[in-house]
């Protein structure tokens, strides 16, 4: 199934916020990809918390979290594990996470075509909508900074979380999946479970294909928007083209007049 919110399979954004703005925005954020290279965190770490069952397709690749748990399982004496283990250090910086992301990619064929830049911290993946403060990397984006702050200015968002921006490589797949983890909607047995999860995702164009996936009737809904909100619970994902792309997504507090607005102000949970 699709949980959706308040009936609706994804609500569409795009008339609520500055998009005019946004499209102005372009050759900043794409030059800030370039200039802020360093500090991009590749790849994705994290284990899901959901069976690969229910997915559209099943992937053929090796998720960056398996070769990880191939490489840990390598004996001691393998030249591999040797060589790896003085790549293996603190992966909360993220300049080591990076470098040992890489080797895992060329040693035992891990897979993901993503990097990220944030804006607002990343900070814990159990609460995205608490408040955050810039990244360093947020200096190359000034722009678009000014304008994610102009929704509370507009009274969408009452604070801003985690802000972060998506960067696919050319013919990279985004993965589907459903969010969440942690404290903040866990799920049991693929069950839905409420959360305050509030965001809006951003694209600059609709080329890739975004849709959400019902494992239950097996339809994909398309999402033919530039800027969309939907359950975070629900599965989602995306198609590959041959170039790169990006998408930005701010997580925050919806106002309750904005939710008023978008007609969700009697719902306490989605």
């Amino acid at each position: 199934m699709i949980k959706g919110i308040a009936g609706n399979q994804y609500i569409d954004m795009s008339s609520y916020i500055d998009m005019d703005q946004f499209q102005k925005l372009q050759p900043e954020i794409l030059t800030g990809f370039a200039e802020a290279r360093m500090y991009a965190k590749e790849g994705t770490w994290m284990t899901p918390g959901f069976t690969f069952k229910d997915m559209s397709y099943r992937h053929n690749w090796k998720p960056i979290f398996e070769a990880l748990e191939e490489f840990l399982s390598l004996p001691d004496t393998d030249p591999i594990k040797q060589a790896g283990l003085l790549l293996y250090k603190d992966f909360k910086n993220y300049e080591s996470r990076n470098k040992f992301t890489r080797f895992l990619k060329m040693s035992l064929g891990a897979y993901d075509p993503y990097i990220y830049y944030f804006l607002w911290e990343e900070g814990s993946w159990d609460d995205r909508t608490a408040s955050r403060k810039l990244t360093d990397e947020a200096s190359f984006f000034p722009g678009t900074v000014q304008w994610v702050e102009s929704m509370i200015t507009n009274g969408i968002f009452e604070h801003i979380g985690r802000v972060i921006f998506f960067h696919c490589d050319h013919g990279g797949i985004p993965f589907e999946h459903r969010d969440l983890g942690g404290h903040n909607g866990v799920w049991e047995k693929d069950q839905y479970s409420p959360h305050r999860n509030e965001f809006i995702h951003i694209r600059p164009n609709t080329k890739k294909a975004f849709y959400i996936w019902d494992p239950e009737t097996k339809d994909k809904t398309y999402l033919n928007t530039r800027a969309a909100w939907w359950n975070d619970q629900d599965w989602h994902g995306g198609e590959a083209i041959m170039e790169q792309s990006y998408s930005l997504r701010i997580d925050g507090k919806f106002t309750e007049e904005f939710r008023k607005t978008l007609g969700i102000n009697h719902i306490e949970y989605y």
